[in-house]
């Protein structure tokens, strides 16, 4: 009896019942508020734009784990920032064996990275 209360409350919410043929885009999740089911009219980011948007994100978390502006960080700073990758390929970027690395030398490293692929 419980069970058939629930179901027909159920069926008596916005949305909780769509028929197959209705498109996805009308069965929405009726908890998650019409604001952040809006997708963006445009396309997505591609090349060089979307390269320039990571490099920018990345600029600002490793700018964020060098909070004394130094232009470098160490291995510590990298895995407090969760800049995970960095602290784990830590020895390969630190090219100058100073202990830590700074901005540039990340960026020569991710490039030689990707021309060894």
């Amino acid at each position: 009896m419980k069970r058939l209360i629930w179901l027909a409350l159920l069926a008596m919410l916005p949305g909780a019942v769509a028929s197959a043929d209705e498109p996805m885009a009308r069965r929405a999740d009726p908890w998650v508020p019409p604001a952040a089911r809006i997708r963006s009219a445009e396309p997505p980011t591609e090349g060089a734009a979307l390269q320039g948007q990571v490099v920018d994100k990345l600029r600002r978390r490793f700018d964020a784990a060098d909070p004394r502006r130094y232009g470098s960080i160490t291995r510590d700073q990298a895995q407090r920032a969760g800049l995970g990758f960095v602290s784990q390929h830590f020895e390969r970027i630190d090219t100058r064996r100073s202990g830590s690395v700074s901005f540039d030398e990340l960026r020569a490293y991710l490039a030689r990275r990707s021309t060894e692929r």
